[in-house]
């Protein structure tokens, strides 16, 4: 009985040996290259795939197509992989039997990124399979860079693959090439879809894809039901599909899903990246518009309280039409589930997700929602919307503050010298430009405690600054909604305080900005100015910010003064061309000085006009603060440093922090 077992293993043995063979392409030693066939690579050379062509080792045959470079054996310094670059493939087929199995070992775990045309691939750290049953399989890499691959190792079966599946589409079906035909058809009509689509968001039994049109338009649909696959962002989806037409709750949709095939390719993130419908909140919530099954993304909104169900209103300030200030709504449902931040009302958010449509109301399914990380100051000056709130998104340095009977404000500046300029969707660029700092007033309105709150801090956290744009084209101000938060314990730098000598006669500081004027002081038809030397510049001053300064200053008329001051604009600017990235102009681009007023908040520097030259020798050294507080030694914050000579004027005027 035991011998009659034992033969009985051996029979059964030897009928899996003549069933199924194992064939291991190894592309990481030498006598594996040689051994399929390969010419061995020299040193930081190749071997190029495709110039070999197909090799055939134990029954399987290997081939390559090339994708963003030559799919190739590379040698490095003796570190022998088969690299697979960006849509480049490997096919592995035998002539007789079936592959039943692969198995992918990489060299490197980074960009380890295939997918397969036929059965299951899945990766798990370095080591990829395959399963299923073909006479051919294609391995394409979709991941950035390459793929570096060690070893594969194939099992094949002496059995030919499973009888390929009939085809199962009535000749007389109903055939589409287009999800724009899709809600025309009545509901329970049975299609075949002829055309690609690709996968733009996949949650449990819904799969959103999107196809591109002729004209480069991009159509949404979504397909309901168990499609027996779980794809990737930008998975191309083939031809050949079939599914039902349906409407449920005004929703067009595709259920009883068959026939879904593995991706052909993954497309870049561009493809699937959502819609910025940022300030269009009111356009796509009008069903009219037909945004259903489209993923978007939108910022700077605000969210009323979650209910037990997960529904909730998303609000957005808008300019409808006609240019007024409206409340755009749009009903939000959380229908994935996801963990949702602690709402604030008062707090600005960003969000992406899909747009469905329920019973004639549009909503959206949030895929995430964060806290909005504001906005950069300099694209708030210049592509912001007065009576939009903002948050801004840099670190902002306190340079002065003035509590006045025009109100108490706080000048503030990014003090930056470049920027990211991102015109990639008009101009096909983005690049680092030089940049001037810009500056913005911090409006505390009638609020002691706000005022005096910011006017004592330093440097203002970046995203705890928020409030309403007001007067953006001539003295942009951000009226305060809140206390911003102070940062703490850093390394100060020094302020781009600009200084405009009138002797030049040319003065470009934006509204708002806290800079030095250079220039002679005198009362012109009683308005007290600052003048160049032959008079031909006559800039406005007004002493609201100091008055004190006035008193002073009006005993000393003809002298020659180096003022900080709050430039202001009398009439607003002009936009350059759009997309240009470039500084705005000004209205009065032939004569400059002539549309700013000066506020003086504290003198740098005085020289008297008759007095005679000496021996110029430091008599006197003060520090003073941009809000005007003079004293012996420096202070904390920023120091403005004036050198008194012992003739009254000073030799230099420079920045210090202490």
């Amino acid at each position: 009985m035991k011998r009659f077992f034992s033969i009985l293993l051996m029979a059964l043995w030897a009928f899996c040996v003549l069933q199924a063979a194992v064939v291991t392409l190894d592309f990481s030693t030498a006598e594996g290259i040689t051994a399929m066939g390969y010419p061995v690579p020299a040193p930081s050379a190749a071997t190029n795939l495709t110039q070999v062509g197909p090799v055939t080792v134990g029954g399987v045959t290997l081939s390559a197509t090339n994708g963003s470079t030559e799919t190739r054996i590379w040698n490095s310094q003796g570190n022998y992989t088969l690299r697979i670059y960006v849509d480049g493939s490997i096919t592995l087929s035998v002539a007789e039997g079936s592959i039943t199995g692969i198995t992918v070992n990489a060299a490197n775990p980074s960009n380890f990124d295939l997918i397969a045309d036929v059965g299951d691939y899945s990766a798990a750290g370095m080591v990829g399979t395959w399963t299923g049953s073909a006479s051919a399989v294609t391995l394409t890499h979709v991941g950035s860079k390459n793929a570096q691959v060690a070893t594969i190792v194939v099992t094949t079966s002496a059995d030919g693959p499973g009888d390929e599946p009939e085809d199962p589409i009535d000749p007389n079906i109903e055939k589409l090439d287009s999800l724009h035909h899709l809600a025309a058809l009545a509901d329970g009509t049975e299609f075949q879809f002829t055309s690609d689509v690709y996968v733009n968001y996949q949650w449990e039994n819904y799969l959103w894809v999107m196809q591109l049109d002729g004209e480069g338009n991009a159509l949404a649909g979504l397909v309901y039901g168990d499609t027996g696959k779980e794809y990737r962002l930008g998975a191309v989806i083939p031809a050949g599909w079939t599914g039902k037409k349906a409407t449920y709750k005004g929703l067009v949709e595709v259920t009883s899903p068959d026939h879904f095939q593995n991706a052909k390719n993954i497309l870049d993130e561009d493809y699937y990246s959502p819609f910025d419908v940022t300030g269009y909140l009111g356009s796509i919530a009008d069903p009219e518009e037909g945004w259903e099954n489209y993923k978007v993304f939108i910022e700077g909104v605000h969210l009323s309280a979650i209910d037990e169900r997960g529904n909730f209103t998303i609000t957005s300030s808008e300019t409808d039409e006609e240019g007024n200030r409206i409340d755009a709504t749009m009903a939000g449902y959380n229908k994935f589930g996801i963990d949702y931040p602690e709402v604030d009302p008062t707090e600005a958010y960003a969000l992406e997700g899909m747009v469905s449509i329920y019973n004639g109301n549009m909503q959206l399914y949030p895929i995430s929602i964060a806290n909005d990380p504001g906005t950069r100051l300099w694209k708030v000056l210049y592509e912001g919307e007065d009576g939009n709130q903002y948050k801004l998104n840099d670190t902002l340095y306190v340079a002065a503050a003035v509590d006045s009977e025009k109100g108490k404000m706080v000048f503030v500046t990014d003090n930056v010298d470049e920027i990211y300029y991102d015109t990639y969707a008009e101009w096909g660029y983005a690049e680092w430009m030089d940049w001037y700092p810009d500056w913005i007033a911090l409006d505390c309105t009638g609020d002691d405690a706000l005022y005096q709150a910011v006017a004592d801090m330093q440097v203002l956290a970046p995203g705890t600054v928020k409030g309403t744009l007001a007067d953006r084209m001539t003295n942009p101000r951000l009226v305060l909604g809140s206390v911003p938060e102070a940062l703490e314990n850093i390394e100060l730098p020094t302020l781009t305080l600009f200084q405009y000598d009138l002797s030049e006669d040319y003065v470009s500081a934006l509204g708002h900005e806290v800079g030095r004027a250079n220039g002679y002081f005198f009362y012109k038809d009683g308005v007290p100015c600052l003048c160049s030397e032959q008079d031909t510049v006559v800039v406005k001053l007004d002493f609201a910010y100091a008055p004190a300064l006035e008193a002073e200053m009006s005993t000393k008329t003809g002298s020659h003064y180096g003022l900080l001051c709050v430039f202001t604009l009398d009439n607003p600017w002009e936009e350059n061309a759009a997309g240009a990235p470039m500084r705005r102009i000004h209205a009065t681009d032939d004569d400059y000085y002539t549309n700013y007023t000066l506020y003086p908040i504290a003198i740098l520097s005085m020289s008297g006009v008759d007095e005679v030259e000496a021996d110029k020798q430091v008599v006197d050294v003060k520090y003073v603060t941009p809000s005007g507080i003079v004293s012996q030694q420096p202070q904390d914050g920023v120091n403005i440093v004036v050198k008194t000579l012992n003739d009254g004027s000073t030799t230099t005027v420079k920045r210090i922090l202490k």
